[in-house]
């Protein structure tokens, strides 16, 4: 109402009660008004500060080994896969290899006579040994659901990895192998059968409980609630969708607002985050979790490739402790250095690590104090660490 018509209303009223009446009601429900906006405004602060971000950072990923007859004891940790390699003609088995880095390159370029009954015939044949392509490919669909969730990826600590190989044969298998044998000569002392590899990480299905369309600027979201997800106890990651989507929490509930699809559940990855009980594991857990500290945070973005400053991040590192970096320097790109140097690449998957494949080496020597059989593993899980902050020049290492 205008000022200048109340005001006037209110002159030509001749009762000083009328007045004082008046007064009294305006102020009463302008007041009332002041002090519904101010709730209104508390309300929607608190809403978009408890309308946190799903994921913050990435996740910390554990991986352990474990016997395949104390597998249903474990609490913490679930297979990493039970199914074979995709588009694998050939294979056979995966096996389980404890031996050091320089005697598995050994193992791996050799082939094995071997024996494969089916229910027809028995056959011999010449096998060969891969890193195994089951587990390495969740590792990599790993990445690219990291990649979905808008997440930084941090290099998982994926030793036990390359310790399992597939086993192929020379030629593609037509009938269903019910037995096989394989000789692995001098090498058969290192090898099992009975091993599996685990992480944190399971697979879930959770219903929508409910789904309202949002007004967007050119467009309607749908807004996906998710209830009873245990936030406190686990980390979600979404599964692609085929549609951009974004994801956040308020209070218990996790939200997932899409941008063309309406869904009646969606399929997440589940991460564990407690600390690990007391489990009957073969190795114990490995992870990628870092050091906290206040100069980690505020070289966020600003990283050089000095030696203060790769310490720095190796320390950062748990499991750090065991390398202590002697030497670094810049190599040229050479044919017959990026072949000396060649090793386990635990971001190989990356799409950005083949934008610039002739980069200048970046040569890390360390001394290791670690057992034997993990000394390269080691080293190579910093190497792929580094490799993400010195995009622009390759890294590498040695043991000296």
């Amino acid at each position: 109402m205008d000022s200048k018509l109340l005001n006037d209303r209110i002159g030509k009223l001749k009762e000083w009660e009328q007045k004082e009446s008046i007064n009294e009601i305006l102020f009463n429900a302008l007041t009332s008004l002041s002090a519904y906006t101010d709730d209104r405004f508390d309300e929607l602060t608190k809403e978009i500060r408890d309308e946190a971000a799903l994921n913050n950072n990435a996740p910390i990923i554990k991986i352990a080994v474990c016997t395949e007859e104390n597998i249903d004891n474990q609490v913490f940790f679930h297979t990493v896969s039970t199914e074979p390699p995709l588009n694998s003609p050939g294979y056979i088995t995966t096996v389980f290899a404890e031996c050091d880095y320089p005697t598995m390159q050994k193992l791996i370029k050799q082939t094995y006579p071997a024996t494969i009954k089916s229910k027809t015939e028995t056959q011999k044949i010449q096998v060969s040994l891969r890193y195994s392509m089951k587990y390495l490919q969740k590792l990599q669909s790993l990445y690219y659901v990291m990649s979905e969730n808008e997440l930084p990826w941090t290099t998982v600590n994926a030793g036990y990895f390359y310790k399992f190989l597939d086993v192929y044969s020379e030629f593609e298998i037509d009938q269903e192998i019910e037995e096989f044998e394989i000789d692995f000569t001098t090498y058969e002392k290192y090898m099992s059968y009975d091993k599996v590899l685990l992480w944190n990480i399971t697979r879930v299905t959770a219903p929508v409980v409910a789904c309202e369309p949002k007004p967007a600027f050119n467009a309607v979201l749908y807004e996906h609630v998710l209830k009873k997800l245990e936030l406190e106890t686990y980390q979600y990651l979404v599964c692609p969708l085929g549609d951009k989507f974004s994801s956040f929490t308020r209070g218990r509930d996790m939200y997932i607002r899409t941008y063309a699809k309406q869904l009646e559940q969606i399929e997440l990855l589940r991460i564990i985050c407690n600390e690990d009980a007391e489990s009957p594991l073969y190795l114990p857990p490995k992870s990628n979790k870092k050091k906290p500290g206040l100069v980690n945070a505020l070289a966020q973005g600003r990283y050089i490739p000095t030696r203060g400053e790769a310490e720095r991040i190796i320390e950062s590192l748990f499991g750090g402790a065991e390398l202590r970096l002697r030497d670094m320097k810049v190599l040229p790109y050479t044919i017959e250095n990026a072949a000396r140097y060649q090793g386990v690449d635990y971001n190989s998957f990356m799409e950005a690590n083949s934008f610039l494949p002739e980069r200048k080496l970046l040569l890390f020597s360390f001394n290791i104090n670690a057992a034997k059989m993990w000394a390269h593993e080691i080293m190579f899980y910093a190497l792929s660490e580094l490799q993400l902050y010195f995009y622009e020049y390759r890294c590498v290492g040695e043991m000296v």
